[in-house]
């Protein structure tokens, strides 16, 4: 394996050599940090080949692997301002169905005992529903 050095130039790290690493570093698989990024994985892995990343993405791909970049580029953190972060829907929410989510007016388990007491109920339920669904699962095969 060749071992890339950081390219300097005047004061300018090559910021996609420092963002490979961070990313390296953090653990977080190359995929789900493009994921989270809403880009792909290759236009991250081209990202990693750009000498001048804009600070905004430097950040918000601190955001995404929990770095902070200001150890890198001391001038991030007295310089830029983060915006406000947005509230974000799930990428599912087009999946979602009308009954997905808490039920309403469900009560929750005060205690270790109602919790215990109602998983208890639930794996119960479960267990039924899967003797049905095997039930039919015999019908239909055997017709």
């Amino acid at each position: 394996m060749e071992t890339m050095q950081r390219t300097v130039t005047k004061n300018n790290t090559h910021r996609g050599e420092i963002i490979r690493e961070a990313i390296k570093a953090s653990g977080v698989a190359v995929g789900v940090v493009a994921d989270k990024l809403g880009i792909s994985r290759k236009t991250l892995y081209n990202k990693f080949k750009e000498s001048s990343i804009p600070f905004s993405f430097i950040l918000k791909l601190g955001e995404v692997i929990h770095h902070d970049f200001s150890q890198e580029f001391p001038h991030l953190s007295k310089s830029v301002k983060k915006e406000p972060a947005l509230p974000q829907m799930p990428a599912s929410t087009n999946l979602l169905l009308p009954f997905d989510g808490e039920p309403a007016g469900t009560p929750k388990p005060n205690n270790m005992k109602e919790c215990e007491a109602e998983l208890v109920a639930l794996q119960r339920k479960y267990i039924a529903l899967l003797e049905k669904f095997n039930e039919l699962l015999l019908k239909t095969s055997a017709n």
